[in-house]
């Protein structure tokens, strides 16, 4: 089965899991990257916001007889959502979360007040208001604080805030960013995999050990049950946005908790999407690849609760290629 991915970048490890199970034709905006040495196929397309974007990937879809396309960039992922049925009427499955949930976790403010009245604990976000009153009043009991972008990737622009004045710097420098309460503790990102349906396939908690340009490069995965209990009550939440199509939760997640020194486990954010570490839960035995290819083949497949403990220390890799003239 022919499977499309996009935005390939330097996604090589994917890439080599993904063909275990598949033909795999990568497109990117840019052709000078180090991913293209790795599909079957590549082809350079426009950028998400371009008007002939749909009409490629279409056009593609068709070419090397697609059956799936996952995208790998946030800033498209509402555009082809949008799109949906053409690709549907060519045989091609869109392997993507519904509008309501793409948005839902593209802004953290409103990821926050999905959860906040819910059985899942989350970090207090800081109105403007709030933030103000605690410069005036100089209230430090309320510190630290994290602020970041509100529709931010990558943990990039993520600072720590430990007195009033780099409140004062950081809530100027951060444009459009979220002020949150500081949760001290292990970090998690857990690799999730639903089905068609929203059903979880695979829940792989990662501890994060060192990130580095907002990129993990030492994790290590953990049977963590407190972690894996609060990711399945974050799917079935997520679950309840289903639009008229019936489509909620689809295809790869990667949701991010702190458990603090009490056990106590709080929602950091969610990516529909595959994270930077994902290649950690692959060789733990999650075999998304294979799990993708048996759900278009309309196989019903049971929640897999079972995966190796072990610790993933990144280094960087060259690709060599002729510069064409």
């Amino acid at each position: 089965m022919n499977l499309l991915i996009t935005a390939i970048g330097k996604r090589v490890q994917l890439i080599k899991h993904l063909k275990q199970s598949f033909n795999v034709i990568g497109v990117d905006a840019g052709d000078f990257n180090p991913a293209k040495s790795f599909v079957h196929k590549f082809y350079k397309v426009p950028k998400a916001n371009e008007t002939n974007y749909i009409e490629k990937l279409l056009e593609i879809c068709e070419k090397e007889k697609i059956k799936v396309l996952i995208p790998l960039f946030e800033g498209e992922f509402e555009i082809l959502h949008n799109e949906r049925k053409q690709f549907k009427d060519i045989g091609v499955t869109i392997l993507l979360c519904n509008k309501e949930i793409l948005n839902l976790c593209k802004d953290k403010v409103e990821t926050f007040k999905f959860f906040v009245n819910s059985e899942i604990s989350v970090p207090k976000v800081y109105n403007k208001e709030e933030i103000e009153d605690i410069i005036k009043y100089g209230d430090i009991d309320k510190l630290p604080l994290i602020i970041k972008p509100k529709d931010g990737m990558g943990s990039q622009n993520v600072f720590k805030i430990n007195n009033i004045t780099e409140l004062k710097f950081f809530k100027g420098y951060i444009k459009d960013g979220i002020v949150q309460e500081f949760i001290a503790g292990d970090e998690y990102t857990v690799d999730a995999l639903v089905d068609l349906e929203g059903n979880p396939i695979y829940i792989v908690p990662r501890k994060r050990i060192e990130v580095r340009s907002g990129e993990v490069v030492k994790s290590s995965t953990e049977k963590n049950g407190a972690i894996i209990e609060e990711t399945l009550k974050v799917i079935n939440r997520l679950n309840k946005l289903r639009d008229n199509e019936g489509l909620a939760l689809q295809g790869p997640l990667t949701i991010q908790f702190f458990k603090n020194g009490n056990g106590e486990v709080y929602l950091l954010e969610i990516n529909p999407r595959f994270g930077g570490g994902v290649p950690l839960s692959f060789e733990a035995g999650a075999d998304y690849g294979k799990c993708i290819l048996d759900i278009l083949n309309d196989k019903r497949i049971e929640f897999i609760n079972e995966f190796k403990e072990l610790a993933m220390l990144r280094y960087e890799e060259a690709v060599f290629t002729p510069i064409e003239s």
